[in-house]
């Protein structure tokens, strides 16, 4: 027998026009209840027909989630599964299905989010990358379409989830020179990407603070975050300055080409990266920075910002998740 929104709620002691609000997500509804409800539907294994609610409440039931790009980089970087895994989990928590918009370049991901946002294919977007002059961004904001970036922005329009990138970078080289490391090489990615920007001016900061002289030949940045340029770019900053004593590198699959090129040169320097998993390598101390929250709260952000347009009120949220230094 199918179970119907009455069941739901009975169950949950409310009203049935409290569960459809429930389903809708509506602000009006008190955390409490929102979970009663939901305790109901998960129990009764009530699934609300999202097709009937799209007709009558316009919403779609789905999030679009932005993708940086169709490369090897991405589906091989540890960063992006995990902040898509705390995503689902909160989409799964609110019956909200995913929709992924890529392109193998700028032209075929913008075709991609054209279709969601001006055929209304979805409620909201998340984008899980930031860079400088994105037009992806531009085009959806000039739509007034609910959106938030997984990074930075230098508009105070633009809502985000966001690490303190700077601060994180800075705390990256004061590790090391607090063990008493002199002279700590930089490897990073693109330098459109406000993530790399930021941790640089960190790891720069860190060094003027402590009197050290910052080396731009002991800097490195790649395009893209694969194994094979972390081991291209170590053997270059080796092979300038043989005196290197620490490698902090932005991104996990730059980190494994650095290790596999010092193991292969019987080298012994301390290396640290960025990540929310424990790396599998053998590395002195990572940066967590709690992809997995990054994700959940990225959802229940672009969730606020959907109710907020549906009520005509504009609040830009920009919220930052904590890191820490984790010894290996």
């Amino acid at each position: 027998m199918r179970v119907t929104i009455k069941d739901v709620a009975k169950l949950a002691g409310v009203s049935p026009s409290t569960v459809t609000r429930v389903v809708q997500n509506k602000s009006s509804i008190s955390d409490e209840t929102k979970k009663r409800v939901r305790k109901a539907m998960k129990e009764l294994n009530y699934h609300p027909n999202l097709n009937a609610r799209s007709l009558v409440s316009s919403y779609t039931q789905v999030i679009g989630v932005v993708l940086p790009d169709d490369s090897d980089a991405f589906y091989q970087n540890p960063f992006f599964p995990s902040v898509f895994r705390g995503i689902a989990q909160v989409a799964s928590e609110f019956h909200y299905a995913i929709q992924i918009a890529t392109g193998k370049n700028e032209k075929e991901r913008m075709e991609a989010i054209s279709q969601m946002v001006l055929g209304k294919r979805v409620d909201g977007l998340i984008f899980l990358y930031s860079q400088e002059n994105d037009p992806l961004v531009k085009m959806v904001s000039e739509e007034q379409f609910p959106f938030l970036i997984l990074g930075k922005s230098l508009s105070p329009f633009i809502p985000l989830v966001d690490n303190d990138n700077i601060q994180a970078g800075y705390d990256a080289t004061e590790y090391f020179i607090k063990n008493g490391c002199c002279n700590i090489a930089f490897i990073g990615g693109s330098k459109r990407l406000f993530v790399t920007q930021d941790r640089y001016k960190g790891y720069q900061k860190a060094l003027e603070d402590y009197k050290l002289e910052s080396d731009p030949q002991n800097t490195a940045f790649v395009n893209e975050f694969l194994e094979e340029k972390g081991y291209q770019f170590t053997k270059r900053l080796l092979s300038h300055d043989s005196k290197i004593d620490a490698i902090i590198t932005t991104d996990s699959l730059l980190a494994e080409g650095v290790c596999e090129y010092l193991k292969e040169q019987h080298l012994t320097i301390p290396t640290l990266s960025f990540d929310s998993i424990k790396p599998k390598l053998d590395l002195a101390a990572y940066v967590d920075i709690n992809t997995l929250e990054l994700g959940r709260i990225s959802f229940k952000t672009i969730l606020q910002i959907i109710n907020d347009t549906k009520e005509n009120r504009q609040i830009c949220y920009r919220q930052l998740i904590p890191h820490r230094i984790i010894e290996q």
